[in-house]
């Protein structure tokens, strides 16, 4: 994962022309990698060590097409997906967006024992501490969530796939989100939990996330949404939406946030109560 953080000015003005010309550089660089090169296939004997130093049962080799391949505990070779990312902020001061990687995060008993990966993208706003939260617990609410599903059940009446299988997913997925949701309330950008703290009422109730996160089994995708990140498919170099946009200007869910005694005031946007440009987001307490 590559995380590139660009700067606009320093502390004590604009940036000098040497700096401007070195960033002018490092941009120039990215774009040629992006266009034509490719991720180097992970270390095989690294990654078996460090299964082995935590308890592991899997063990990992290189294929001839340079991806890894990894002998899970279901008993037969899965390909691990090739990804990368790439994170600019652009002319803001701090980065407050995260981006999560999760690979074989989990091999759950619904998935027949087989890896699961995990990608997300949390896009955060009045400060970097909700999206932090989000990388570093989302998954983990997930693998909770997943592992109290009744497999016996979920087998016996649909079978991966099915009507149940797809129900499951939804629930699982809704309730990572609302558990992730109370975390992000209770807990302060100065990593106080409960209000426990001094800061100001206002940087709690203005930070805040979006949070795509997509689930790669061998046989399906699950993609959930909240907020206005995006999740697309490429096939045959068109890209196909995974996820819709929650915005305020959205019929539904205008109707929602008034509902609930909310206003959307068109300003630059439409905006929550003149101030938040998603109607959607994990830690608001607008």
């Amino acid at each position: 994962m590559t995380e590139v953080y660009r700067r606009m000015l320093n502390d004590d003005g604009y940036d000098s022309p040497e700096k401007c010309r070195e960033r002018r550089r490092r941009r120039i660089e990215m774009r040629r990698l992006a266009a034509g090169g490719s991720p180097q296939p992970m270390n095989p004997q690294i990654s078996k060590e460090k299964k082995q130093a935590a308890g592991g049962e899997s063990s990992s080799s290189t294929s001839t097409e340079g991806k890894r391949v990894v002998e899970m505990a279901c008993g037969f070779p899965v390909a691990e997906p090739v990804f990368g990312s790439m994170s600019v902020s652009g002319r803001s001061r701090e980065m407050e967006d995260a981006v999560s990687v999760r690979i074989n995060f989990f091999q759950p008993e619904v998935n027949r024992r087989r890896p699961v990966h995990l990608f997300g993208v949390f896009d955060g706003h009045g400060g970097a501490h909700v999206a932090a939260l989000c990388r570093e617990r989302m998954h983990v609410l997930i693998e909770e969530e997943l592992a109290r599903e009744d497999v016996t059940r979920l087998r016996s009446e649909s079978g991966d796939g099915g009507a149940e299988w797809e129900e499951m997913w939804r629930g699982v997925m809704k309730r990572s989100y609302e558990r992730m949701d109370e975390v992000a309330m209770g807990t302060c950008a100065c990593g106080s939990m409960g209000f426990e703290c001094g800061c100001h009422p206002m940087q709690m109730a203005l930070g805040g996330s979006t949070a795509v996160v997509a689930v790669l089994s061998p046989e399906h995708i699950i993609v959930a949404n909240c907020g206005d990140s995006r999740a697309a498919l490429s096939r045959g170099g068109r890209a196909i939406p995974l996820s819709v946009d929650h915005k305020p200007d959205r019929s539904d869910e205008l109707a929602r946030i008034e509902a609930a005694g909310g206003r959307v005031i068109f300003l630059n946007g439409a905006r929550v109560e003149g101030i938040l440009a998603m109607s959607r987001a994990i830690g608001n307490l607008l």
